[in-house]
């Protein structure tokens, strides 16, 4: 998938929760850095499936609303939709894979002001993500995931003044991804051999990460 597509996406879904105040007290943008690990399976059906681990990480950027960022809640509700480059480092023939996808991320959270201009939440955290990529060494097979995950997540928000807030997030998900691999890929020996072929990949992903978040509050947020 596309960057731009991406990042219109993102744009489109601004739009509309932020034309409607009622929706979230607190818009914004984040930014999130991540990594950990990744199991592959893969399955050519032709021959006995192939298992390796690949070192992974994470870059993303995109919106963030949150529905109690300033108040005394119990309870708040925290959306983030936006880009996400997903690496997968693998030091053989296969060479790292890189992908393009979008991530929309629910969180659930539980807390309240620890002090009379920062609030403290943790909670429970749904992760859902589609991504497109290749390996570096074959750009013309693609293989398209689609991945959900599950795991804990704790943020802590700075208010600052009547209209701003400063937000850090942590969390850890483990993510279970199902795809297809299609397209070709060539070896060079003495001369050059084209292949074509279609796998299917399960991947299981453990990755921490971390979010720094801006957001506007409304009027109703204080």
């Amino acid at each position: 998938m596309k960057i731009i597509k991406m990042l219109l996406m993102v744009f489109f879904v601004v739009y509309i929760f932020g034309s409607s105040r009622a929706n979230a007290a607190g818009i914004g943008f984040y930014g999130s850095v991540g990594g950990g690990s990744a199991d592959w399976n893969v399955d050519s059906g032709w021959y006995s499936p192939t298992d390796f681990t690949k070192r992974t990480n994470h870059f993303g950027i995109g919106l963030v609303l949150d529905t109690a960022p300033a108040r005394d809640n119990l309870f708040n509700y925290q959306l983030n939709v936006g880009y996400d480059r997903f690496r997968n480092k693998k030091g053989d023939a296969w060479g790292n894979a890189e992908f393009d996808g979008l991530v929309i991320s629910n969180n659930f959270g539980f807390g309240g002001m620890i002090t009379p201009t920062t609030r403290l939440w943790f909670g429970p955290e749904v992760r859902l993500e589609w991504a497109d990529g290749s390996p570096d060494s074959y750009p013309n097979y693609k293989i398209h995931l689609f991945g959900a995950g599950i795991g804990p997540v704790v943020g802590v928000n700075f208010n600052i003044g009547d209209s701003h807030t400063v937000a850090v997030k942590a969390g850890y998900q483990y993510i279970h991804y199902t795809g297809k691999g299609d397209g070709y890929y060539s070896h060079t020996t003495n001369a050059p051999t084209t292949y074509s072929n279609s796998y299917d990949y399960e991947v299981t992903e453990k990755m921490f990460y971390v979010n720094l978040e801006f957001m506007f509050r409304t009027l109703g947020d204080r």
